[in-house]
Order: C-alpha cells, then sequence, then structure tokens
C-alpha cells in the first residue's frame, strides 16, 4: 500500500455481505427457494449476481416480476430466516481489522442493500459495536448505488467526501463511491476499479500497520 493513500482517511464504510459476511451461499438458497416454490427454474447467473447486490425488494422483483411478485411476497411471509444462519459466514480476519482500525482512531460505519437484518446480522457475526450509523435500505429514500446513504454517514460524523474510503465487492459499490466523491476501495474482485484492491482482511491490516501514522502523517 502507498501511503499517500491514507493521507487524511477518517472513516472507513463497510458494505456488509460480500464483504463483512460471506453471505453468497445463504442468498442463493433464498432466492433459489422462491423461485422453486413459485414453480420457476433455478436462478440463472445474471440473477446470482443481481440478488446478491441489490435490495430485497428490488431482487424479489427482478426474478419474480407481474404477477409473480405478489406470490413470491406470500411465500417469503412465512419463511423462516433462521434456517439460513448455517450458511452464514463472517469473513476471515474482518473482526481483527476493525478492532485494529478503531484502536487507531478510525470512525466505521456501514452502508448496505440490507433492509431489515443487519442488527440480526451483526449480532450473530459477533459484530455489534463496531460500527455507526449502520445505514441500511430501508432507512435511506434511495438506496445504493445513490449516495445517500454514504451521504447520511458523512453528516454523522461531520466529515467530507475525501476523509472516507467505502470497502465494496461490486459494481454498485464502485458507483455509489464515486457518485459520493469517496474513496473506494475494492473487496475480493481485481476487476472493479478502485484506489485499493484487498484480497484479505489481514493483508490489509498489516499493510496499514506499516504505513498508517495517524491522520495526515501518513507520508
Amino acid at each position: 500500500m502507498n501511503p499517500r493513500l491514507l493521507r487524511g482517511l477518517k472513516c472507513i464504510v463497510f458494505d456488509c455481505d460480500g464483504v463483512l459476511i460471506d453471505s453468497y451461499e445463504a442468498n442463493m438458497r433464498y432466492y433459489g427457494m422462491i423461485k422453486e416454490c413459485l414453480g420457476l427454474p433455478p436462478l440463472t447467473d445474471s440473477e446470482k449476481y443481481y440478488v446478491h447486490t441489490r435490495t430485497h425488494k428490488d431482487s424479489v422483483r427482478y426474478i419474480a416480476p407481474g404477477e409473480l411478485n405478489s406470490r413470491a411476497w406470500e411465500v417469503i411471509r412465512d419463511f423462516d430466516a433462521t434456517t439460513l444462519l448455517p450458511y452464514l459466514r463472517r469473513s476471515e480476519g474482518v473482526r481483527e481489522f476493525l478492532w485494529w482500525l478503531r484502536g487507531a482512531g478510525f470512525r466505521l460505519a456501514v452502508n448496505t442493500s440490507r433492509t431489515d437484518s443487519m442488527d440480526y446480522i451483526l449480532k450473530h457475526m459477533d459484530l455489534e459495536g463496531f460500527f455507526f450509523p449502520v445505514i441500511t435500505s430501508g432507512k435511506v429514500t434511495t438506496p445504493k448505488p445513490h449516495p445517500e446513504g454514504v451521504h447520511r454517514i458523512m453528516a454523522a460524523h461531520r466529515l467530507s467526501p475525501d476523509e472516507v474510503a467505502f470497502i465494496g465487492d461490486s459494481v454498485v459499490d464502485e458507483r455509489t463511491a464515486r457518485a459520493a466523491g469517496v474513496r473506494f476501495w475494492a473487496y475480493g474482485d481485481p476487476g472493479l476499479t478502485a484506489q485499493v484492491h484487498i484480497r484479505s482482511f489481514w493483508e490489509i491490516k498489516a499493510a496499514m500497520q506499516r504505513c498508517y501514522k495517524g491522520p495526515g502523517l501518513s507520508h
């Protein structure tokens, strides 16, 4: 990592799915279940990508459009979300990275397309207490890739865009960061356009430990 990439950085915003947690298998089972209950074929590759990066409401509309949509919500109403717990994993090394960031004085926040499950997810993944604010699609008028969520985080901490980095794993996150004018750090996808590419949280933690000297002191 080039130390100049950390200059002036005060806050790091995290996406949830694909960054804080590995929820891909859980999402595939959930949305695949909806299609199966509706008598539809399995998820296509494009549907898999869409439902893993968009809001719950938009994802259901995407895989069950038109008259199927109301039937899909009937299926969801009776679904027990706890059955997906065995398929959720906390990303390797992320909790240790968060501990170091907090100790170094960084402010931490979340901007996610999830709607109403974040409190449950953070508790189950032992990630409670690290983030403020936690912005979900249910707390904004327009979810990602609109910058509203990042703007609300900046307002909560009285920060300017050049003091914020957003860690995401999809083109939706890339567009969100660009729209908000903040730095974009890509996690797990080298094909995204980003200032920093993160292969693992262990690596980024070690790199930042070597480079970071404090706000405005990295050089």
